[in-house]
């Protein structure tokens, strides 16, 4: 698998067709180039490469490990480094890789094996192509990718395959004279922290995607303010390290939230991607990478997540099972909504909060939902798809039964209703006959399977 439509600016290609090097002899060298930068860059590197016999689905066999210096001979002498698991698996996977920045002059990039963090099933690792991307100080993307964030991976991941950064994405916002660049990441999944049925019933999906940092910039582009999310998502100051412009940030809890103090054994420097997402999810990145959601499913069933009998917690259903629904809603005063399904020559509802009422979705604007179903249905058996709108919280005295009755959900828009095929890639979308309509509290509303 390939990233189709990357922007070469300034490609230099490092090497390598086709180069396959065993993984426990005393090779370890996969490419090496010197490149030269004739402006102050960010350099970003796009590696394709392989693992033989890889499978991130399996335990023993999970990915190999490579590790990326910028200048230096070995791992010191002053040479920056970033790790990289190869999860695109036997496959050719394109990664997407930020060294940082660069001056004027030469500089060299090797990619070497990094045995210790390779699973022990696995002996080979072919690199098919490498290139480097210079992005000069004078191109508008430099100011977003020199403060996108430097990530040390959370020390109980080591080894274990597992909440591996997989995209990192940047948005942008301007408020009167300030721009304001916020980078966020998406995980293979969080160890931690909300319960698997929960991921999937309220944010529809088990990677996790958190915001990472955001800085604030003059008009002449002096750093404001820079701050990140910290344990508990309190929202810091960042003071910590830097490599040049990029702050350094541990991951540093189950549940993937950071600190600015500390380091682990493994660093990670994914490119960041821009995107709008005024007028979608973040779901939408995912959908854009479509490789994220056969990542999301294999680790999961690596780790013993998938269970075909009905229940709550850390295990769920195969992820194919599930109908995936992109929303626009506000939710007013209390309010909470959910969904539910009708299959054909079925009588029974199947509901996206499972019966409780914290995994219906009380935030507003866009999110994602999904609704359980039998194995195997096709979305030709869906008969009806229905929206409810409730209370949050339980009203007990006087003035909460006063402001219950003006709860409501403003339904705007249903953007994307799917399945993930067997190969756990989205398949198009069911397409839905829909009108926004407001729900008052205990109110539910059928949206119209287009065609029916």
């Amino acid at each position: 698998m390939t990233i189709p439509g990357i922007r070469l600016s300034a490609v230099l290609l490092l090497l390598v067709a086709g180069a396959s090097i065993p993984l426990r002899t005393e090779a370890q060298t996969l490419a090496t180039e010197t490149f030269r930068a004739t402006v102050r860059s960010e350099a970003l590197l796009d590696l394709t490469a392989s693992s033989p016999g890889a499978g991130w689905i399996e335990r023993g066999r999970e990915a190999a490990a490579v590790r990326v210096f910028l200048d230096g001979e070995d791992g010191g002498g002053g040479a920056r480094q970033q790790d990289l698991l190869l999860y695109g698996g036997a496959q050719p996977f394109t990664y997407r890789l930020s060294l940082g920045q660069v001056a004027p002059g030469e500089h060299t990039v090797r990619v070497e094996l990094n045995r210790e963090q390779t699973a022990r099933g696995l002996d080979k690792v072919t690199v098919e192509r490498a290139a480097i991307r210079l992005i000069g100080e004078t191109d508008p993307e430099f100011t977003a990718l020199a403060h996108a964030p430097v990530l040390y991976a959370r020390p109980d991941t080591i080894g274990r395959f597992s909440d591996v950064p997989l995209l990192m994405y940047y948005e942008t916002e301007r408020q009167g004279g300030t721009t304001i660049y916020r980078y966020t990441v998406i995980f293979s999944n969080e160890d931690g922290g909300t319960q698997t049925s929960g991921l999937m019933a309220r944010w529809g999906r088990t990677t996790d995607i958190e915001w990472v940092s955001e800085v604030h910039l003059d008009p002449g582009g002096r750093v404001i303010r820079e701050i990140y999310q910290g344990v508990n998502h309190e929202t810091k100051d960042f003071r910590g390290k830097r490599q040049g412009s990029h702050p350094e940030l541990l991951v540093a809890s189950v549940n993937n939230n950071f600190s600015d103090e500390g380091s682990s054994g493994l660093r990670f420097a994914p490119e960041p991607l821009p995107f709008d997402l005024s007028g979608a999810s973040r779901e939408l990145v995912m959908d854009r990478h479509p490789w994220t959601y056969r990542v999301m499913a294999e680790e999961m069933i690596r780790e013993g997540k998938i269970t075909p009998t009905r229940t709550l917690g850390e295990s769920i259903f195969d992820l194919r099972r599930y109908l995936y629904l992109d929303v626009r809603s506000t939710q007013r005063n209390g309010a909470v909504i959910s969904f539910a399904v009708k299959l054909k020559g079925d009588p029974k509802w199947y509901t996206s909060n499972l019966g409780i009422n914290s995994y219906k979705i009380e935030r507003s604007g866009y999110f994602r939902t999904t609704v359980p179903l039998p194995a195997g249905v096709a979305p030709a058996q869906i008969e009806r798809l229905a929206a409810r709108c409730d209370v949050g919280a339980n009203p007990r005295t006087r003035d909460e039964v006063a402001k219950a009755t003006t709860v409501a959900c403003d339904l705007q828009a249903i953007n994307r209703v799917f399945f993930l095929d067997q190969q756990f890639q989205p398949t198009a979308t069911v397409r839905v006959s829909f009108a926004p309509r407001t729900l008052a509290f205990g109110e539910v509303e059928e949206i119209v399977i287009a065609g029916r």
